[in-house]
């Protein structure tokens, strides 16, 4: 039997001042459950309930949860590729693993204070209908880095830049992940360890 694949594409985009209010409140509404139940126990009926919206309502732009976390995480995905440009310009007046951590920092607190942002991590790589689009975000973010590295470090070939950046975003998401289901405490050791660890590799990105 064939797995019929989730629409992710929005139904509609508002256009009107009012109908803009409404998808807003779609969305803050899904981050508040997601927070709370997450993504399993997430649905669309729940939502209805909280938002104090028609059914019908949220499915005029959304067609099922899966669209309703993709468009969070592109939300995500928009501040997490401005904090790059933001360390690529911060850049100009300092070290590059100075200024790394101000990135981990701005990614590490988006995730944190994001209503749901934990959720749609989790769903993103979780489910094979959000996996795919989680994979395309990746490989931005990635080229963002390699680029900014790039630009910085002259005689880095663009290879070896994407090399680093993946390591850098990839070690990131990871101590993430593993940093949820510890205490405070220790999620912030983590941390600094991982901040040590790149400071490392971006003080000889050659070796």
């Amino acid at each position: 039997m064939t797995r019929n694949t989730p629409s992710l594409e929005l139904r509609s985009v508002p256009t009107q001042e009012r109908s803009k209010q409404t998808f807003e409140h779609i969305l803050a509404t899904t981050g508040e459950l997601l927070e709370e139940v997450g993504f399993e126990s997430f649905n669309t009926n729940l939502l209805a309930e909280r938002s104090k919206l028609a059914v019908r309502a949220i499915y005029r732009y959304f067609p099922n949860k899966f669209a309703l976390v993709l468009e969070l995480a592109k939300r995500m995905e928009l501040s997490w590729r401005d904090a790059v440009a933001h360390t690529a310009v911060d850049e100009r007046n300092s070290t590059w693993p100075d200024s790394w951590p101000k990135f981990l920092d701005s990614y590490i607190d988006n995730v944190r204070g994001t209503p749901g942002g934990i959720a749609v991590l989790r769903a993103m790589k979780s489910y094979p209908e959000l996996r795919a689009v989680d994979e395309e975000m990746n490989a931005l973010y990635t080229q963002d880095v390699a680029n900014a590295l790039v630009a910085n470090t002259p005689e880095l070939s663009s290879k070896k830049a994407v090399q680093i950046a993946t390591i850098l975003l990839t070690t990131t998401v990871a101590v993430i992940d593993a940093s949820l289901d510890v205490s405070p405490q220790v999620a912030q050791s983590q941390i600094n360890m991982l901040k040590r660890m790149h400071r490392a590799l971006l003080m000889d990105p050659n070796m």
